[in-house]
């Protein structure tokens, strides 16, 4: 999926992954980026409470 969409395109062509393909991994650079995201991401009275594992 492209980074460059409009918000109203995502939520219409959003999808539900209900299982995965081990023999493909999620590249580094691809979850360095979401993670970046979440760390980033607004939160109540900026307390920040996140854990990633």
């Amino acid at each position: 999926m492209p980074f460059d969409m409009e918000f109203t395109e995502l939520i219409n062509t959003r999808e539900s992954i209900r299982s995965y393909d081990p023999a493909r991994p999620v590249p580094e650079d691809v979850l360095k980026r979401i993670l970046e995201a979440g760390r980033i991401a607004l939160s109540a009275a900026n307390r920040q409470p996140w854990k990633f594992l």
